[in-house]
């Protein structure tokens, strides 16, 4: 294969091509053991914190179909060598899409690569790549439901992100509002508290 042979994509700045194995082919009897390995196309976005990837399944079967999947990304600093690294969330791709038609294959991946959204990290970081692992396993609990044990934790904490997560959840109450009106972790989670005592739902 040649790169004339690959397939032209209209890729814009902010895209990098991990690698290209997507050709103007289609698949047949002769050629098919080309459409094998777990990936023939993979395409990055660090800003956009998104991956496309391009795979024919069945690997090497003329019967399969090329699956398109978009994955969402978690930046990652790799301290040793000093690089910001990007793992995928494979597990939950945000989109799948499944065709043996090529050229409907390349019409979707030229629309997302101009049309795809910026995935937000929720994380809470130490800084950019660093996960703040204590805080972070506080969010995660907190994720699966409030309990006086977490929020505890949350008021404890003085981390505005959590105690902004706190106050936005809808199970917090109106106990746990008015100590972060009086003890918030900055100015603005205390403010963010006493507008919330006088909303209608804790007006009453």
């Amino acid at each position: 294969m040649s790169s004339s042979d690959l397939q032209p994509l209209k890729i814009p700045s902010g895209w990098s091509v991990e690698w290209n194995l997507l050709t103007e082919t289609d698949p047949n009897e002769e050629n098919i053991h080309e459409f094998s390995g777990s990936s023939l196309l993979l395409l990055n976005s660090s800003l956009r914190l998104k991956a496309i990837d391009v795979s024919w399944q069945p690997e090497g079967d003329i019967n399969g179909a090329y699956q398109l999947q978009v994955i969402c990304l978690l930046p990652k600093f790799n301290a040793k060598s000093n690089i910001m690294e990007y793992e995928g969330i494979w597990e939950t791709p945000e989109l799948e899409f499944q065709t043996k038609d090529r050229l409907a294959l390349v019409e979707k991946i030229n629309h997302l690569l101009f049309t795809l959204q910026p995935y937000t990290d929720h994380r809470i970081m130490l800084k950019p790549g660093i996960v703040d692992e204590s805080n972070e396993q506080i969010r995660q609990v907190l994720l699966k439901g409030l309990t006086t044990d977490v929020a505890t934790k949350i008021m404890a904490s003085n981390h505005k992100q959590l105690q902004d997560l706190l106050l936005e959840h809808s199970a917090v109450s109106k106990t746990m509002v008015e100590e972060l009106a009086l003890s918030g972790a900055g100015k603005g989670i205390r403010n963010k508290a006493k507008q919330l005592l006088h909303s209608k739902r804790f007006k009453n």
